[in-house]
């Protein structure tokens, strides 16, 4: 049982790892130099974004996964009981995941419009929205995470 437990706490961790991780390099390394070498909307540019967002998928679905089966492992867990600082700090962390969750099929659903945009080469000024609107999930996604990193930590 306790290699089971392991097993899915690593898997758990990973999956953070590789979704804030994905998140920030894209933040703070490709949007960034895309902007200054102005190919935001370069092929190559749309291609490395959308080889990442199956990433994105697979970690959230192993969050998910794992997740559930980490609360349901936990001795101190009781449905719908909220009476100790755990229980209170549980609840706010799978609201969390939620909120990113939704935000993330936005993010990939605002990136394919802008692919489609992209490709037809029209759009202006709505793609320039679409792009800010992206850039602005991806950001609160990553203010997200990190606020889910830190009610983790106080689970202890």
């Amino acid at each position: 049982m306790d290699f089971l437990l392991w097993m899915v706490r690593s898997l758990h961790l990973f999956s953070v790892v590789v979704w804030l991780g994905g998140l920030l390099y894209q933040a703070v390394v490709t949007y960034p130099v895309a902007k200054a070498e102005q190919i935001e909307l370069a092929g190559s540019t749309l291609h490395m974004m959308r080889r990442f967002l199956p990433f994105v998928w697979m970690s959230v679905w192993t969050m998910l996964v794992t997740g559930i089966c980490l609360m349901l492992f936990s001795p101190r867990f009781v449905l719908f009981e909220f009476g100790d600082r755990w229980s209170v700090i549980l609840a706010l962390k799978q609201l969390t995941f939620i909120v990113m969750a939704f935000f993330s099929f936005g993010y990939a659903r605002m990136f394919s419009r802008l692919e489609e945009m992209a490709r037809t080469a029209g759009g202006g000024e709505e793609l320039a929205l679409h792009r800010q609107r992206m850039l602005q999930f991806g950001r609160i996604n990553v203010a997200l995470a990190i606020l889910g990193l830190l009610l983790a930590s106080g689970m202890k």
